[in-house]
């Protein structure tokens, strides 16, 4: 009798299961209370990715737990942050006695540089930075007004757009519409990449766009006449929109700058409260680093994993 007790107490509380969007009201309270800026932590950078990063949460003394694979080593059991009202130390604590009883490593997988000390106090045997996995985080003043010498060609791209399109509209997705996204995003994908990540984005896209009135996003098409030629999601939390997914057709000149200075305006105007804008990062690939430092970002969001 004393000998199974002694067993149970030792065995760890942490019991993860699957996340899921049905999942969402349970975790987006701990969500809501991270300031750390990080995609990681929003519903889009969790409910997007789950498969490719296989996350899986806990929600155990008041505190989420998430669980995943590292962001540069697709092999490797992580973990993030936990979000809630737990110390850190006794969080880590059980953390490793979860990894303890399972024969992992303890890893925490793109810790940001805001909340990097907390986890330095505990002493940590290893950490270092996720150089291609830093976001890029612009003001929201820059990109929803696009003054500045800096941004004198997304102006002039915007004024093509308009010059070239004086029937153009600026909308929310909505069912009347819906179909017109479609399309445009299907003529995107016409042409995109066939790189692994980028596979497995536009497939989480389309589910995106089959289930959005689920989603806490934000969702907002660019228009000529009646055709979507680009459209924008993002995600508004604490004083940070996330910008989830933006695309535009190649072919319409400006569209992509265009969406991109309307969907801040829009957001800078219904959400007056809101800051900074994380538009993710560029996951080593060349020319996503082109085109968001071409935004001139205030500054990049660095992350780093940490081995206990």
């Amino acid at each position: 009798m004393n000998d199974s007790s002694e067993n149970e107490i030792r065995m760890s509380p942490l019991k993860f299961k699957s996340l899921s969007l049905e999942s969402l009201d349970e975790i987006y309270p701990y969500l809501k209370g991270f300031k750390g800026m990080s995609c990681d932590y929003t519903a889009g950078g969790l409910l997007m990715w789950i498969d490719y990063f296989k996350y899986q949460y806990c929600v155990y003394g008041d505190t989420l737990f998430i669980k995943s694979v590292a962001e540069d080593n697709l092999e490797r059991i992580a973990f993030a942050q936990p979000l809630g009202n737990m110390p850190i130390d006794k969080a880590v604590a059980l953390l490793r006695q979860y990894c303890q009883e399972e024969g992992y490593q303890l890893i925490f997988s793109a810790i940001t540089e805001f909340n990097l000390e907390k986890f330095l106090d505990l002493q940590p045997r290893q950490v270092y930075p996720l150089k291609a996995w830093c976001d890029y985080v612009y003001t929201m003043e820059a990109l929803s007004t696009l003054s500045g010498k800096k941004l004198g060609k997304k102006r002039n791209h915007c004024n093509r757009f308009i010059s070239e399109n004086q029937d153009w509209s600026f909308e929310a997705i909505y069912p009347n519409n819906i179909i017109a996204v479609r399309e445009c995003f299907a003529q995107v994908c016409a042409s995109a990449s066939d790189a692994l990540m980028a596979q497995y984005e536009r497939e989480q896209v389309w589910k995106v766009l089959d289930r959005l009135e689920y989603y806490p996003f934000e969702a907002m098409c660019l228009k000529s006449g009646d055709k979507v030629v680009a459209f924008s999601i993002g995600e508004v939390l604490n004083n940070v929109l996330h910008v989830h997914i933006e695309k535009s057709l190649r072919d319409v000149n400006g569209s992509a700058e265009m969406v991109n200075w309307q969907f801040a305006s829009y957001i800078a105007h219904k959400y007056p409260h809101v800051e900074w804008i994380n538009r993710q990062d560029d996951a080593g690939d060349d020319g996503l680093r082109r085109a968001k430092q071409s935004y001139y970002p205030a500054f990049l969001l660095r992350k780093y994993n940490v081995f206990f």
